[in-house]
This record gives structure tokens, C-alpha cells and sequence, in this order.
């Protein structure tokens, strides 16, 4: 089983089968608030089985209330993700773009996981704390994404996910009595690419890029 990745959110107003393609959200602040949540989710290492990317399909074919996995085969050539579909009223569809939506998708996507993906390892709770601290956090959630440790100094880096769905990272630097000795916003991306190997001594803290053909960004150093 692998770590939750991603949660997306679609809309349909038909069946939604194999051949049918929902359409995905434009809104781009409903898009981030589904982000932070897998980024917390996925910080606390919460399974959905034998995938990661969960699609959330909001459907006026489907009856209001009902959540139930899409009557749909997997992908065979991408079976990492799956589609569930949620039943919405046809008032609901029609402010799917707008900013009233968000807290009312919120409360759907925490019934699709509690519904459907709850265990006793990761109970109803786990999964609201975990909505409830993206949804109240927004632009500030942070999302522990490595750690690095030497003799005498901790490194974090945390992400923090904007509205305008890039990421902004954040370093912090510890010393052993838990003492935040450096802090530092990193530049905002897209993708995480800047964000590979971390090193960290008594002097210095050494970020490298991740190693594919995309990566643009240089070793950042900080002196401590």
C-alpha cells in the first residue's frame, strides 16, 4: 500500500462510467483546500489500499447523500487512482465555482474518507482532525516534508500550500534543546523539485534539487 498523493475534485451531471471523463475543478481555492488536506493526511501516513489518488466526483446523476466508488474499471495503464462519486443537489452543482462552495466540498470530501476509508488505525477522528486542521489553517497549514539531524542542530522542511496552488516551503533549523535557531521562506513552485536532499552540520544547512530533467532550481546553503 502506498501513502495517500493526491485528492482531486470533478463534476458530472451524467453516469459517470468507463469512457466518461468528469469534469475537473477550476477553482483554483477549493483545489488548494483539497491539497492541504492530503498534505495532512499524508503527514499522519493514511492508506486507501491499492491506490493513492483519490477523485472526488460530485454528481447530480447520483443521489443526494450517496457517496459509493465510481461504476468504472481502474486504468489499467494509471491504477493509482479511483473515482468516488457523491451525490449533490443541482443548486449545489451550480455554485461549484464559486467561493460559497468550498466549506460545503470541505464537509464531503471528510464524509468520502470517513465513509469509505476509516479504519481502526485511522479512525472517524483522525481524518476530521486532519480536514478540520487543513481546512481552519489554510495558507498557514504546514505539513512536515523531511527531516534531517546531526549532533547538535535539527532540520525541518515544511510545505505550505497557497490559494494560488503553488507551494512555499518552509526551512526551520533546531537546535537540541528544541530552540529555533534559523528560519527561512524558500521560493514558491509549482512542483517540488527544489526540494530534494537536505544536509544539515553546526555551520551550515545544505538543500539540494531533485535530480530529473525538470529541475531548474540551484543548491540552496544557509550559514547557521
Amino acid at each position: 500500500m502506498a501513502i495517500i498523493s493526491d485528492i482531486r475534485i470533478y463534476r458530472c451531471k451524467i453516469e459517470n462510467v468507463n469512457g466518461v471523463r468528469p469534469q475537473p475543478f477550476i477553482n483554483k481555492k477549493m483545489c488548494a483546500v483539497a491539497t492541504r488536506i492530503c498534505m495532512k493526511l499524508r503527514e499522519n501516513v493514511f492508506f486507501m489500499g491499492d491506490f493513492d489518488h483519490l477523485y472526488i466526483n460530485l454528481s447530480t446523476f447520483v443521489s443526494e447523500g450517496d457517496v459509493k466508488p465510481a461504476d468504472k474499471s481502474p486504468d489499467r495503464y494509471h491504477p493509482w487512482y479511483r473515482y468516488y462519486d457523491v451525490g449533490i443537489s443541482q443548486a449545489l452543482y451550480d455554485s461549484l465555482e464559486t467561493s460559497d462552495c468550498i466549506p460545503v466540498v470541505s464537509r464531503l470530501i471528510e464524509k468520502v474518507l470517513i465513509t469509505q476509508f476509516s479504519t481502526p488505525e485511522f479512525d472517524e477522528d483522525k481524518i476530521s482532525q486532519c480536514v478540520s486542521e487543513a481546512v481552519t489553517q489554510g495558507e498557514d497549514m504546514l505539513m512536515k516534508l523531511k527531516e534531517k539531524e546531526s549532533s547538535q542542530r535539527i532540520a525541518v522542511l515544511y510545505l505550505r500550500f497557497l490559494d494560488t496552488c503553488m507551494y512555499f516551503p518552509l526551512l526551520r533549523v533546531y537546535d537540541n534543546d528544541g530552540n529555533i535557531v534559523l528560519e527561512k521562506d524558500l521560493p514558491e513552485s509549482v512542483t517540488l523539485d527544489t526540494c530534494g536532499q537536505i544536509s544539515v552540520s553546526s555551520k551550515r544547512v545544505t538543500i539540494k534539487p531533485r535530480k530529473n530533467s525538470r529541475t531548474e532550481g540551484e543548491t540552496i546553503v544557509f550559514e547557521l
